[in-house]
């Protein structure tokens, strides 16, 4: 029967044991320390999410005053308005009375755009209009008025009256009309009438020019040289005319008289104190 050799066999398994075991041991470390490695992960990460930005007020005018506190939203320049402007006015479609309203529109200027579409004949002021704008006190100072009061310029402004005496064709304005015409312009430049009301005070101004000269003039007595001006004058379509050259007592030096004519001349001279006339209308120079 062979020989076992036992003690050999115990010494290789005593030898082994330790190396298994230290191999064991490793493993578990690495399955360790790979359990506890910090995750690379973005659902791990600590940063916090972003704050959305608050919405801007709004501002259509883009005047850095936000909408709910800008006294004129629409406009940049934030210039001073009347408030709205209501008028009582006559129209083709309603003869009691039509309650119309003139808002605020552009640099201060107001807006009868809605009031023109309704045609109006006439208006009147629904209130008292205290003046505000640059405009409006730019238009009374023009207008030459002296009670601080607009309403009439209003009022013109939005009446569109087909029957306007200042539109009619070869209509001049007077001395005293002309300030009026020129401050309604200055209120409503694009007044469906403002090209006709420019005409008339066109050539009124010509007139006015010579009336200032002392070139034009009416019925009563003027001295010569000083109230008028010496020279050949005409007046047309008169009746029951009459005028006279006065020397410095009073006496006539001429006169004249017609119960109708078509045309009137007269020559005033520079050595005549004074000239009357009675019912001969508007004398001009002659051409």
């Amino acid at each position: 029967m062979p020989h076992t050799n036992r003690s050999a066999g115990i010494i290789l398994v005593a030898f082994l044991l330790p190396a298994l075991a230290l191999t064991g041991c490793g493993d578990d470390r690495k399955v360790a320390a790979s359990a506890s490695k910090p995750s690379t992960s973005p659902s791990a990460s600590g940063s916090p999410s972003p704050t959305p930005s608050p919405t801007p007020a709004a501002d259509r005018d883009g005047d850095g005053i936000p909408d709910s506190s800008d006294t004129y939203p629409d406009d940049p320049k934030n210039i001073l308005q009347q408030a709205p402007v209501n008028l009582d006015c006559e129209t083709e479609n309603e003869w009691e009375g039509t309650l119309l309203t003139v808002y605020p529109g552009k640099d201060g200027r107001p807006d009868f755009a809605d009031v023109w579409a309704a045609k109006p004949s006439s208006c009147e002021i629904a209130g008292s209009l205290n003046i505000v704008t640059a405009v409006e006190k730019q238009a009374y100072k023009v207008s030459k008025y002296d009670d601080q009061d607009i309403s009439t310029l209003y009022e013109i402004c939005a009446a569109v009256d087909p029957d306007d005496v200042y539109a009619e064709a070869g209509f001049a304005a007077s001395s005293e009309q002309i300030p009026e015409i020129n401050a309604a312009l200055i209120l409503c430049p694009t007044h469906p009438y403002a090209k006709k009301w420019r005409a008339a005070v066109q050539r009124g101004q010509v007139d006015a020019d010579l009336e200032a000269q002392g070139r034009l003039f009416g019925s009563g007595t003027y001295r010569v040289g000083k109230e008028i001006k010496p020279g050949t004058y005409v007046t047309h379509d008169v009746d029951g005319c009459y005028w006279e050259r006065q020397n410095s007592s009073g006496n006539i030096i001429d006169n004249y008289f017609t119960n109708g004519a078509r045309r009137v001349q007269v020559t005033i001279r520079s050595s005549d104190y004074a000239f009357h006339s009675e019912n001969c209308g508007e004398w001009r120079p002659a051409r």
